[in-house]
């Protein structure tokens, strides 16, 4: 168990390098002195002077909340194509050809919110926050969104009789090639 007065240092140092840290890991970390640290914390952040947000930050909320990818948002704003993203990964990680296919695939699941950027390795988040001209943090920040979920109805049993045609289309499909090299990229081991 670590001191609670370390803890609160080091979270406290990396709010002020303009990092965010995760205050969760840091109360977790104090054991059963968690209490404390939170509340050490809960008071320092009401006490200390709040800065401006910086206009990308605000930029990049104003996306989410408008349903927006904000890693869209931040690649339209460079002027940068979907592919202009996916050939710096390819560039910058030596990627084969065959791999380009899997790239694409989970930058589109990455920009789309379906992944968490806090998985993502650390070399791809420092090429991402280069080639997006955006901080680290801001990239992790933004969590995907919840999905939304519509009602389900179930379908009766003669309607399934009359789509033998759709299901064996279904299957004749082939699966994604998952390639691990560049899912070991974007979801990364902690």
């Amino acid at each position: 168990m670590a001191d609670v007065a370390d803890l609160f240092d080091d979270w406290a140092a990396a709010l002020a390098r303009g990092e965010q840290p995760d205050p969760l890991g840091f109360i977790h970390a104090a054991g059963d002195r968690g209490d404390e640290l939170a509340r050490l914390m809960d008071r320092y952040l009401r006490t200390r002077p709040r800065a401006d947000p910086d206009p990308e930050t605000v930029e990049l909320a104003r996306a989410w909340i408008a349903g927006e990818a904000p890693l869209f948002r931040l690649r339209v704003r460079q002027g940068l194509r979907h592919d202009d993203v996916v050939d710096a990964v390819m560039t910058e990680f030596a990627l084969e050809a065959r791999q380009r296919r899997a790239v694409k695939r989970y930058y589109h699941r990455l920009e789309a919110g379906q992944l968490d950027p806090s998985r993502l390795a650390r070399p791809l988040l420092d090429l991402l926050a280069r080639v997006l001209a955006a901080p680290v943090a801001s990239i992790i920040a933004w969590r995907p969104r919840p999905l939304e979920v519509a009602p389900a109805y179930r379908i009766a049993p003669d309607a399934l009789a009359a789509a033998p045609l759709r299901q064996a289309a279904s299957v004749a499909r082939e699966p994604e090639e998952d390639d691990e090299q560049v899912r070991a990229l974007f979801i990364a081991e902690r």
